[in-house]
């Protein structure tokens, strides 16, 4: 019913306990894809040993190192599942997590299901966390464009021929762009069963480069949708995604690490200055109308904080008077 996909890449310190989270999950009906990405360390090992123990419920993969959105869409080819779930190696699920995603799935048949996430640190504290508040309507405002917490329809995701960028850093932005959008039956639940490590060295920990950002990858999630936008439940709210997201990347993301004070972790201003012309190209030629989105406003939207709210407001107001780089040529130097 569900093949749980898992890039693995020098994983031996967090691997054994991200393995024994599915085995012990109350719904039993998946696969494991395991994709060994070049691992260097012990995993191969680990793995080696789960799959003799568990070798019905075990599929793997060897590849040299090309980065965990390869791995997760070769893994995509072979997937058996109905359903697709990622998890990277470095986190792990509640015991339940399985069990009411996949019953919200087929009760609603729906195309993608949503749930929260906690961040965590190496010895399971707390450090934040992502929770959909859902109005009476079922409707929440909030999308967060990573892959936890979350469950596809395989189908889906074929049809729409949806996929990780490769080579990039945030991969799964374009990917989710496309599924927010297009899903149906999308249920949201105010749930979180995902525990994602931070831990120095992990993706987020890292400086952004240019070269590294999924630029094209996002143009291109965009533009597809566009094009079936007879297929999108709510385009008002596809714009919205678009531009909380690029409120975020600009405003917070390439600020610093937001759970570790790193040394040389803020972008440089190139970087940030080649953000700004990207945004300001992309909104203004794929959303003309976009100061007359409904839910461009400073309070109201149902799970959306204040300071995002205001943030995506005060975000397009600087668009519409060609204001957003000097803006930011500020705020990267005093703050």
């Amino acid at each position: 019913m569900v093949s749980i996909i898992i890039p693995v890449f020098n994983a031996e310190k967090y691997l054994k306990k991200c393995l024994m989270s599915i085995v012990k999950q109350t719904y039993d009906e998946y696969e494991i894809i395991m994709v060994n990405d070049g691992s260097l360390d012990r995993s191969k090992k680990i793995i080696d040993e789960f799959y003799n123990e568990y070798p019905n419920k075990t599929v793997v993969f060897e590849q040299e190192n090309k980065g965990q959105s390869c791995a997760r869409n070769r893994a995509l080819q072979y997937a058996q599942g109905e359903y697709i779930t990622f998890l990277d190696s470095d986190d792990y699920l509640a015991e339940n997590y399985l069990e009411i995603l996949v019953k919200a799935a087929i009760n609603n048949h729906s195309d993608m299901v949503c749930s929260g996430e906690y961040r965590v640190d190496e010895s399971g504290k707390e450090i934040s966390t992502i929770r959909y508040k859902t109005g009476k309507n079922g409707k929440c405002v909030l999308r967060r464009l990573n892959f936890s917490g979350k469950l596809y329809r395989k189908n889906f995701l074929k049809n729409h021929h949806i996929k990780f960028a490769e080579g990039k850093v945030y991969e799964d932005n374009p990917f989710n762009i496309q599924a927010f959008a297009l899903a149906k039956n999308l249920i949201v639940l105010d749930y979180i069963g995902y525990y994602q490590t931070v831990h120095v060295g992990s993706t987020t920990t890292k400086k952004i480069q240019a070269d590294r950002l999924p630029f094209d990858e996002i143009d291109d999630a965009i533009h597809y949708v566009i094009q079936k936008g007879n297929e999108v439940d709510d385009f008002e709210l596809f714009e919205y995604t678009v531009f909380s997201f690029f409120t975020y990347f600009l405003f917070k993301a390439n600020k610093q690490h937001y759970y570790f004070d790193l040394e040389g972790r803020k972008s440089d201003k190139e970087v940030v200055y080649q953000l700004c012309d990207y945004v300001q190209k992309i909104i203004t030629e794929e959303f003309p109308r976009y100061y007359c989105c409904s839910y461009v406003k400073l309070i109201g939207n149902k799970g959306v904080s204040f300071l995002q709210s205001a943030g995506v407001w005060f975000f397009l107001k600087l668009l519409k008077y060609n204001k957003l780089k000097e803006f930011i040529r500020i705020y990267y130097k005093y703050r």
